[in-house]
């Protein structure tokens, strides 16, 4: 099952967003930082905050609402629908499928984020130094954080045929991830909601967000461990509203 999915992703235009996505927040970080160097210190902690800002309240959950609309856009076209529930393979097995092959991606997502970061710190900007490891890994942890939104929005995905609908519900769900971020109130509903999860992972040592945090166990730990619960609860949904049919 999981051969055929990457398959299908290997001719699918998932690749051209996951690329798109993590150089336009590099492009628009970067003319932030080189417009207000004045106001900015000249260091890669504030060069990579002010990239994944908006990439984080935004761009990112809005690529993984994409990405997951695109891996089930084949399943609703035609008879591939009929053909998917009449497989003798077990519904868990494409329920997993699924999540795998949106997370690839997602994590090209990463690495071109990443790459970007060094590239623009290194050769557009001229920082001086070499660019913390602490980006790798808050990078890394955001893929481990973003398995509840790839599941949530693969369910979507799945139970609507539209391909609109469920990335418009991601597009809520970013708003409301911005709240619970920005407000100390509703801060610990971040935890549970994906968008809010994926938000304050990506912002791990930034000085853009207050109360980030840092990359440590200590700051990461109360995030991923309530995003793998978060995710396998969702993955079992998926599997109850499909095994039915």
């Amino acid at each position: 099952m999981l051969r055929a999915e990457l398959r299908k992703l290997k001719r699918s235009s998932s690749w051209l967003i996951a690329l798109i996505l993590p150089l336009l927040a590099v492009t628009t970080g970067t003319i932030n930082f080189r417009n207000n160097e004045e106001v900015f210190q000249r260091d890669w902690t504030t060069l990579a905050s002010q990239i994944t800002l908006f990439y984080g309240l935004l761009f990112f959950s809005m690529g993984v609402g994409v990405l997951a609309a695109t891996a089930w856009r084949v399943e609703h076209r035609g008879t591939n629908w009929n053909l998917l529930l009449t497989t003798t393979r077990r519904p868990l097995e494409l329920v997993l499928a699924k999540i795998a092959v949106i997370a690839v991606p997602v994590a090209f997502m990463q690495v071109v984020l990443v790459a970007g970061i060094f590239v623009s710190g290194a050769f557009v900007v001229g920082l001086d130094g070499v660019m913390p490891a602490d980006f790798v890994l808050a990078g890394a942890l955001t893929v481990v954080a973003a398995l509840p939104l790839i599941a949530l929005q693969s369910l979507l995905s799945m139970l609507l045929r539209s391909f609109a609908a469920p990335v418009a519900i991601c597009l809520f769900g970013c708003v409301a991830g911005v709240a619970t971020v920005t407000s100390v109130t509703l801060r610990p509903l971040s935890h549970v909601l994906p968008q809010g999860l994926n938000t304050r992972t990506i912002n791990l040592g930034s000085n853009a967000v207050a109360g980030s945090g840092g990359v440590t166990f200590a700051d990461a730990a109360p995030l991923l461990l309530p995003a793998l619960a978060l995710a396998a609860a969702l993955a079992a949904v998926t599997f109850l509203a499909l095994k039915p049919r």
